[in-house]
């Protein structure tokens, strides 16, 4: 993998940091990657991160005293991607999540460690999220959503525009790449009967949007087209 630079911890919200990177997979695009740390009573979330200098800062947010209490993985390409999981167990002895369905693929046996299924462990609740079965992109992906502000980890279910997007002033989430997913017909129809509020939603890959309650619905509204997406650039 080619090197990457540790990112910085960004604030997003004043329990959601945003540890925001670029993988080998998005570079070719400019799109940004994005893993995210929920943070509560002490402890930290870890979201879809999957890669060892990943491990930098989230060994600087444990310096904060937010030592991390598990790692959810979204879907189960991270598992076949990623290069930080033995360490992060070594490290800070926490639990390692993928949904079941994604744990038996193969691909999920790159991780090289237990997956533990995410839809019985009770600590999302202490960080106030529910863990909701979204597949489509695959068989076991998951988001993790917030009733109290509407936030809405979506992994790779949707995807924002890429950086020189957000530059020339693109807004909009839309279902990834047709190619990349088990079934993009079935991922369409779970957004369709989605009917949760979100003023919230950060992405696996692509802009986040953050306090956009009242512009949401138009964000949003791409992520049901008929029409597949056909690259990263929608």
């Amino acid at each position: 993998m080619e090197a990457t630079s540790s990112p910085e911890p960004n604030r997003l919200l004043d329990d959601l940091i945003l540890l925001e990177h670029t993988d080998p997979g998005a570079r070719p695009a400019g799109m940004s990657t994005n893993a995210y740390v929920l943070l509560a009573d002490g402890k930290a979330l870890i979201v879809d991160a999957a890669f060892d200098y990943l491990l930098t800062p989230t060994r600087e947010i444990a310096g904060r005293g937010y030592r991390p209490a598990g790692l959810l993985l979204s879907h189960r390409h991270l598992a076949g991607n990623g290069d930080m999981f033995g360490a992060f167990q070594e490290e800070f002895g926490a639990p390692i999540f993928l949904h079941p369905l994604d744990a038996a693929h193969p691909q999920a046996g790159g991780a090289d460690v237990e997956l533990r299924d995410p839809m019985e462990s009770p600590l999302f609740a202490e960080f106030g999220v529910e863990v909701i079965h979204f597949p489509g992109q695959t068989e076991g992906s998951v988001m993790l959503y917030r009733r109290r502000d509407g936030l809405l980890l979506a992994g790779d279910s949707a995807m924002g525009p890429t950086n020189p997007q957000t530059a020339s002033g693109v807004e909009r989430l839309i279902r990834p790449p047709v190619f990349t997913s088990t079934d993009d017909a079935q991922l369409r129809r779970n957004w369709i009967e989605f009917a949760k509020p979100v003023a919230h939603l950060g992405p696996y890959h692509g802009s986040v949007y953050v306090d956009r309650d009242k512009a949401m619905e138009g964000l949003m509204r791409p992520l049901v087209r008929e029409e597949p997406t056909q690259g990263v650039e929608g």
